[in-house]
C-alpha cells in the first residue's frame, strides 16, 4: 500500500474533495498583539490560513469549534470574521470557554442570542448533516449542554435516522487521558453519549478545547479533536504543559458515508486522506 502523502501536479499537499476543515482554538484578543502563555494568537492565525492555502483542493466549508477569542471582545470577533472570511467558503462558528456566545453570535452567526440560551446549529452538505453543539458555560473552564439543549440534540437526531451525522462541540465530551484537562470536560457528557451511543447515524463527533490530537472510535462514531492554531499541549500529560509539536487543523474527508481524515501539521506533510 502506498502510504506517501498525496501531492498535486505543483507539490501541494493534494485532498479529495469532498472535504471539510477544522479549526479550533484560535483565541484572538482586542489587542492583535497581546500573548497567551507567551505566544501571540494572531500571528499563528495568520500562518495557519497561509499553510492551508497550500492544500490543493478547495474545502466544502470550515468549522471553527470553540474558544475563537480569548477575551470575548467584539474587535477579536471582527477581525477573526475578516481573515477567515478570505478562504472564500462558508464558515461555521461555536462557542468555547474562552468565548462570549452572545457577541460572538451577533457578528460571526448573524444571529441575536438571546440570554442564557444555548447557540445550536444545524446545516446539510453533501448528503451529511452537521449538529453543532453549545458546551460553553459563563465564568467556567468546563462546560455542559443543559436539559433543553440535550433534548433538541435528541429530537434533531431521530428525526433523520439514515443520513450520516457529525456533531461538533467545543469540549470533549469523552475523557483524552490528561487529568487536568479531564477535569474541565462536559458536566453533562453521560447523558450526551448516552444520545450519541445510540444513534447510529452519528459517524463522527469533532472537538477542540485540548489543544491537541486526540482519536478513537466508541460506539460506531470516531471522536477526534483538532489542535490547537497556536498552542499545544502535552498530551497525556496530569499537569498542564507545552508541545513542541506545531499548530495545525484537522482535514475531514467525507468519503461516501464514512469519514476519513488526519491532522495536517504546519511545516510537515499532510498524512494521506
Amino acid at each position: 500500500m502506498n502510504t506517501a502523502p498525496s501531492q498535486g501536479a505543483n507539490g501541494q499537499a493534494l485532498v479529495r474533495e469532498p472535504f471539510f476543515i477544522q479549526i479550533s482554538d484560535t483565541h484572538l484578543f482586542q489587542d492583535p498583539t497581546a500573548k497567551l502563555w507567551d505566544v501571540a494568537p494572531e500571528p499563528m492565525l495568520d500562518r495557519a490560513l497561509e499553510e492551508m492555502g497550500k492544500l490543493e483542493g478547495r474545502p466544502a466549508f470550515v468549522i471553527v469549534s470553540g474558544d475563537c477569542s480569548s477575551d470575548g471582545s467584539t474587535a477579536s470577533y471582527e477581525r477573526l470574521g475578516e481573515k477567515i472570511g478570505k478562504l472564500g467558503v462558508p464558515v461555521f462558528y461555536l462557542p468555547g470557554n474562552h468565548d462570549d456566545p452572545r457577541v460572538m453570535s451577533r457578528i460571526l452567526c448573524g444571529k441575536e442570542l438571546p440570554p442564557k440560551e444555548k447557540l445550536t446549529q444545524t446545516f446539510e452538505a453533501h448528503g451529511w448533516r452537521f449538529l453543532l453543539l453549545d458546551s460553553s458555560v459563563p465564568g467556567e473552564d468546563g462546560g455542559a449542554l443543559g436539559d433543553a439543549q440535550r433534548a433538541w440534540l435528541r429530537t434533531t437526531l431521530a428525526a433523520e435516522p439514515r443520513t450520516p451525522t457529525i456533531v461538533i462541540v467545543h469540549h470533549n465530551p469523552i475523557p483524552v487521558g490528561s487529568s487536568w484537562l479531564d477535569s474541565m470536560t462536559i458536566s453533562d457528557a453521560n447523558a450526551l453519549t448516552a444520545i450519541l451511543d445510540t444513534s447510529s447515524q452519528v459517524r463522527a463527533v469533532l472537538f477542540g478545547h485540548v489543544h491537541q490530537v486526540f482519536e478513537t472510535s466508541r460506539d460506531g462514531a470516531q471522536y477526534l479533536s483538532a489542535p490547537s492554531t497556536f498552542f499545544q499541549f502535552k498530551p497525556n500529560s496530569p499537569r498542564f504543559g507545552k508541545d513542541e509539536r506545531p499548530a495545525g487543523v484537522r482535514i475531514v474527508r467525507l468519503n461516501g458515508d464514512t469519514v476519513r481524515s488526519a491532522v495536517y501539521r504546519f511545516g510537515e506533510p499532510l498524512p494521506p486522506i
